[in-house]
């Protein structure tokens, strides 16, 4: 009487974890499918987006002459494309930019920009340079001069373009 039981309860098994696998490859292929979808509307949203900012950056330059408010313009843009192409184009991080170096890895460290200005290292204005990330209280302000230049005309001074 327990030979018919027990290949009863196996044969149940059997059936429960092949329809639990089933079950499971069922919503990975459609999870697989969303992922995609939500992807490439993505890219195109950005594409699009890239496209309408060139726009916007190329009328700013026929109205603004190339001043330091249209140096921190294009910095500002490149910025923001930059971290949009890193996340959205690169080849080799399919994770979206989880092993970028960049990246803060310490959620307890703020990291801010800081702009140099006539009055805060006017030096570095249009240098190529220029990191300008302030990590808590720490600013650096380029790798050959990590607190900055002290005179108006740094020697290692070198234009974007």
């Amino acid at each position: 009487m327990d030979d018919w039981l027990t290949e009863w309860v196996n044969t149940l098994e059997k059936t429960m974890t092949e329809a639990v696998i089933q079950t499971a490859e069922s919503i990975e292929a459609w999870t697989d499918n969303v992922v995609d979808h939500l992807d490439q509307q993505l890219e195109e949203a950005v594409l699009w987006s890239q496209e309408r900012s060139d726009e916007v950056y190329q009328q700013l330059r026929e109205v603004f002459p190339l001043d330091e408010l249209s140096q921190d313009i294009d910095r500002t843009f490149d910025d923001w494309l930059e971290g949009l192409e890193f996340l959205l184009f690169d080849e080799e991080s399919p994770d979206w930019g989880v092993s970028d170096p960049r990246e803060n890895s310490d959620p307890f460290i703020h990291i801010t920009y800081v702009y140099p200005s006539k009055t805060t290292h006017p030096a570095c204005i249009g240098c190529q340079h220029y990191h300008g990330q302030r990590y808590d209280d720490t600013l650096l302000v380029c790798g050959m001069h990590p607190y900055g230049w002290d005179g108006e005309n740094c020697p290692d001074w070198e234009g974007r373009f």
